[in-house]
């Protein structure tokens, strides 16, 4: 498949080490990934580069979260088809309905595993069922 007919991933995270790992990780199951630390630079790379994903993160650093990136995306006419991931460490600080009334498409829980998140994102970018966690 030519590199450019892959889809594209666009992965949010403020740790660097977990966005590199499952940047990898993607890109060893197919797909392309950009990488983005903050809130700001996540919207405006989907707004530049249209992935057919977003995963982000819940904790983005002091310039916001996850769920108000998932809010932004939504808000916008040039974003708001793309689906977003998120993924937390912890459902004490929002809960998943709540992420999803914001804008997130689904919410998983942390520790997840690589092969899920390549499920989920086959499951968002064919419109189909997301695997059950």
């Amino acid at each position: 498949m030519p590199d450019d007919a892959r889809p594209l991933i666009l992965l949010v995270e403020d740790d660097r080490d977990n966005r590199e790992m499952y940047a990898s990780y993607l890109v060893f199951s197919g797909f392309r990934a950009a990488e983005a630390s903050d809130i700001e630079a996540g919207f405006e790379h989907a707004v530049r580069m249209q992935p057919q994903v977003v995963v982000t993160d819940y904790v983005l650093g002091p310039k916001g979260t996850g769920v108000e990136l998932c809010r932004r995306l939504k808000a916008d006419e040039r974003t708001r088809d793309i689906p977003a991931l998120l993924l937390t460490g912890s459902s004490r600080r929002m809960t998943p309905d709540t992420a999803i009334a914001e804008g997130c498409a689904v919410v998983r829980l942390k520790p997840y595993l690589p092969d899920a998140l390549v499920a989920d994102i086959r499951a968002l970018i064919s419109r189909s069922e997301l695997p059950r966690q």
